[in-house]
């Protein structure tokens, strides 16, 4: 295996890594909000992101926990797709590459939704974050296209 090919396998599992823990960010954070767990240490800024990105719409109180339920459904979708991509054996290029066009292609579509559900609820802090998440994601998506191999 040449080195740039080991070097995209490492933005995979990279990637992998990234997705598995924001899913158990917001997981683990929905778990303390719902008092699971008591322990302080434990994430739960998002869901409040959610709830204050709404109130300007009025909002029926259930609608920001269906969409926290699905960003988490979402991460833990984008999370399993690396982790799949990541274990392709590196010998069969052509599934691998496969495998990784899925990966990125479900995580980015959630950035996606997240840039258009940011300019609708004008949040434009968390679009700025948004944006340099997922233009990094799709930079080491190009990356790994555009690079050689070898």
């Amino acid at each position: 295996m040449s080195a740039m090919f080991f070097f995209k396998r490492i933005m995979v599992v990279f990637w992998a890594l990234w997705w598995m823990l924001a899913f158990l960010t917001d997981f683990l954070g929905g778990l303390y909000l719902l008092n699971v767990f008591t322990e302080p240490w434990v994430p739960h800024s998002n869901y409040p992101a959610v709830v204050t990105s709404l109130v300007q719409y009025d909002a029926p109180n259930w609608l920001p926990a269906v969409f926290f339920v699905g960003i988490i459904a979402w991460s833990l979708l984008s999370a399993l797709a690396f982790i799949f991509a990541a274990l392709t054996p590196a010998q069969a290029s052509q599934r691998w590459r496969e495998r990784v066009n899925a990966a990125f292609i479900i995580s980015l579509g959630l950035w996606f939704a997240f840039f258009i559900s940011d300019q609708v609820v004008m949040m434009f802090d968390l679009e700025q974050n948004h944006m340099v998440q997922g233009g990094f994601q799709l930079l080491t998506f190009m990356a790994i296209h555009f690079l050689p191999d070898d």
